[in-house]
């Protein structure tokens, strides 16, 4: 749109098209400029605090190691099902909520699931060929959750140690009290080589390989139980031995020759060399 100017030319007439602050000309003489501060006049929104999100840490081997430290020293509470408080996340004389020990009475569970499903494995195949990767896979896990009750492969077959050490010291124990007076260390004897060659695995975990912190344990166990028989130290001591070796040459078949009838020569044989048994 153009116009004749005063001194003959063509003067250009202003854009009327929208383009100041509302939408039209600042010239089309419609609208007037926006006052200064106008765009400050509306109310700013309020920033909302950032709000974080607290997420619920796994326990890890150190917070593990502490619990079953303090429930050895009978630092803890017990409450309902034998549990410790500490176990179930809260402090010490506090009752728990009912979630709190469900979520308990599940982990029991699970470790307890865990530690079966490794002895059925350990059993079949030994310390070695035991992996985390498997045990999960058996428990319907993957082998990180495993993590979160076990430090590592050593630590599950320590806790795996503390059952065959239990167990043997138990079925020991049942063999002394079954046997006559003066019979004892006898009888112990005899169930201690038993019990090897039936668990060759479980065997070799303890005597091979043993936890340092079964040792003590294991030795007193042992010692303790031929204690009626009153074995001076370097006899007791040789008692042992040779029944250790007996069955690792069973377990190695370098004495498997003439069954259980030449296993039982050669425990009364070494018995009546240490033990005046005739």
């Amino acid at each position: 749109m153009v116009s004749k100017s005063t001194s003959g030319g063509r003067a250009t007439m202003p854009d009327p098209r929208p383009s100041g602050p509302k939408g039209l000309h600042n010239t089309s003489g419609v609208v007037q400029d926006r006052p200064d501060g106008a765009a400050q006049a509306r109310p700013q929104a309020k920033p909302q605090p950032r709000v974080r999100q607290k997420v619920a840490k796994p326990e890890g081997p150190l917070k593990r190691q502490a619990q079953r430290k303090a429930m050895n020293e009978g630092e803890l509470d017990l409450d309902v099902d034998g549990d410790a408080a500490l176990d179930l996340g809260v402090g010490a004389g506090t009752t728990p909520t009912a979630s709190q020990q469900r979520r308990a009475a599940h982990k029991l569970a699970l470790e307890a699931g865990i530690l079966a499903a490794a002895r059925e494995l350990f059993a079949e195949r030994g310390a070695e060929a035991l992996t985390l990767r498997e045990v999960g896979a058996a428990v319907g896990y993957s082998h990180a959750t495993l993590y979160s009750f076990f430090h590592d492969k050593g630590e599950l077959l320590a806790r795996l140690a503390e059952d065959s050490l239990r167990t043997l010291l138990t079925r020991l124990q049942g063999a002394a009290d079954g046997a006559a007076s003066g019979g004892e260390a006898a009888a112990v004897a005899r169930a201690f080589v038993n019990w090897g060659l039936q668990h060759p695995h479980d065997y070799r975990l303890l005597m091979l390989d043993t936890p340092a912190a079964l040792r003590e344990s294991l030795i007193a166990g042992l010692d303790g139980l031929i204690a009626p028989a009153a074995l001076p130290a370097a006899r007791a001591a040789a008692l042992w031995a040779g029944l250790h070796g007996l069955v690792m040459l069973e377990q190695g078949g370098l004495a498997a020759l003439g069954g259980v009838a030449a296993r039982a020569r050669r425990i009364e044989a070494l018995l009546a060399g240490l033990l005046d048994v005739r």
